[in-house]
């Protein structure tokens, strides 16, 4: 397993505090069960998160199956990743924790991050995410992941569908019946004191991609947030408060509740920090308050490293990368585009010259997700947020999923009934032309009757059987080629070109 050599349990010191940070990042396309639909971006988002936690000086694993588009976009993480499997889970989490325990040992107190991004599920009330080769449950996630790194505090990032039920559960079955208010329970993770959660579902909804993001939506607005555009009070932290009124304010003018990605946020005990900032910001990029709008951070390859939308009056300070390439900060309501220079290491929005956007928008595309970071943030925002209390939620129902695993079985049945039908259909319409080649001019005019009688009920036998055969057949192609939500196209174009669509990360 390969590890960061910048940052060492010493070198991820917090300037307030003897402090030391750890991250273990999974991301997974294709998960373990046949049926789910392949992701597209689930490793560009593990790899953006190595880059984030790096930026704070973390030691940090990555386990993820890079393709060749997040290969070149992200060397550093094509050159450490590990495989999403089992194996090399345990051994992420055995190395992880003897990084922890060293620190512990020399009085630093340890902070760790499990992040995952990728499929998710329920069964019988409880809740797993994927790994490429099995299962990862909620029981297992608690034990030999999050409670294995003996971390004094451990923060869960979860993107994935039914990412509630990690932490939660309504026992096994999951009854239909309305239950009472508060029969929701806390489950292994949610009753450690020292684990913080923050999951991308409140409820039991799909997560979402978006090529625009070229990634998850909640995690896209999860890390533009750790970038410092969810530090409303300015202090250089992002406090649980903070990041959940953040994504609720990036999404809350998304007119359908289906594509509005909810979050369930929960500090753990005695502390509402999320992350220290300090650690970065010696390099930022500061917007003063009078500039509030909606910005849109990135690099020269196009990846979007953060997006927000200050309110008037509220100033912030972001981390910047390294001085690798170019960067470029992007006022989307006038498509004016600011160059980010490489040095000092403070810059200032008011010291960058303007200049004519790279990438013009192709369109309005007026769709769900065009919507996002278009109200503006800050302490307004979190000073009236609220923490959503804990309600009754329903796990699908046990047999949801099996329903559709049985397209398969099903699909080709129907195409072999289909094709039976057709058979049949094709011997009644040879055997009506052995009958009227059959009739001679000698034949009697009654034998000639009964023949063409016989002629046409056999055309009429043939002609439905082609038709039900034809339907079963479509029926049968249609269960085994059509995917599983993989992909809703909502609009032609996005707002800076890219072409536009969601995925449900089941």
């Amino acid at each position: 397993m390969l590890a960061s050599g910048a940052a060492t349990p010493a070198a991820a010191t917090s300037p307030a505090s003897r402090t030391a940070s750890f991250a273990l990042i999974i991301g997974v396309n294709r998960g373990h069960e046949p049926d789910q639909p392949v992701l597209r971006y689930a490793d560009d988002d593990a790899a953006r998160y190595l880059d984030l936690f790096r930026l704070l000086g973390a030691r940090t694993y990555l386990l993820a199956r890079l393709d060749d588009n997040t290969r070149r976009l992200h060397p550093q993480a094509a050159a450490e990743a590990q495989d999403p499997k089992r194996a090399e889970l345990a051994a992420a989490v055995k190395r992880l924790s003897e990084d922890i325990a060293l620190a512990r040992s020399r009085g630093v107190e340890a902070v760790a991050y499990v992040v995952y991004a990728g499929h998710g599920n329920v069964r019988n009330g409880e809740g797993y995410v994927s790994l490429e080769d099995g299962p990862l449950t909620a029981p297992m996630l608690s034990d030999q992941v999050v409670g294995a790194l003996g971390a004094d505090r451990v923060h869960l990032i979860v993107d994935a569908c039914y990412s509630y039920f990690l932490a939660y559960s309504r026992g096994p079955g999951g009854q239909r019946r309305p239950l009472p208010e508060g029969f929701t329970r806390a489950v292994g993770l949610a009753q450690a004191d020292n684990v913080g959660l923050l999951l991308s579902t409140s409820s039991a909804r799909e997560s979402h991609e978006w090529e625009a993001f070229q990634a998850g939506v909640f995690n896209h607005e999860v890390r533009s947030g750790l970038f410092g555009a969810a530090d409303a009070d300015g202090d250089g932290q992002v406090s649980y408060r903070e990041i959940a009124a953040f994504v609720e304010r990036a999404n809350a003018a998304i007119p359908n509740d289906r594509f509005r990605p909810q979050v369930h946020a929960r500090p753990p005990k005695g502390s509402e920090q999320l992350v220290d900032l300090r650690p970065g910001l010696e390099r930022r990029l500061e917007v003063d308050g009078s500039k509030g709008a909606h910005y849109v951070l990135e690099d020269a390859n196009g990846v979007r490293l953060a997006e927000f939308h200050n309110a008037p009056g509220q100033s912030l300070r972001l981390l910047r990368p390294p001085p690798r390439g170019p960067v470029f900060l992007w006022r989307v309501g006038d498509a004016t585009e600011f160059p980010v220079p490489a040095a000092p290491d403070v810059v200032s929005l008011d010291s960058l010259s303007a200049e004519p956007v790279r990438v013009a928008s192709r369109g309005a595309a007026h769709t769900a997700f065009q919507h996002i970071f278009t109200l503006p943030f800050g302490q307004e925002s979190v000073a009236g947020f609220q923490f959503p209390p804990l309600s009754p939620l329903m796990p699908p129902e046990p047999g949801a999923r099996g329903l559709w695993a049985a397209r398969k079985p099903v699909g080709w049945s129907a195409l072999a009934a289909g094709a039976a039908a057709a058979g049949v259909g094709l011997w009644s319409t040879l055997e009506a032309r052995d009958l009227r080649d059959g009739i001679t001019p000698s034949m009697s005019q009654a034998e000639a009757a009964s023949r063409n009688r016989r002629i046409r009920s056999l055309n009429t036998r043939g002609g439905l059987l082609y038709g039900l055969g034809g339907a079963a057949a479509l029926g049968g192609a249609l269960l085994l080629l059509w995917p599983r939500g993989e992909t809703v196209p909502l609009a032609t174009a996005s707002p800076d070109g890219a072409a536009l669509g969601v995925a449900g990360a089941f």
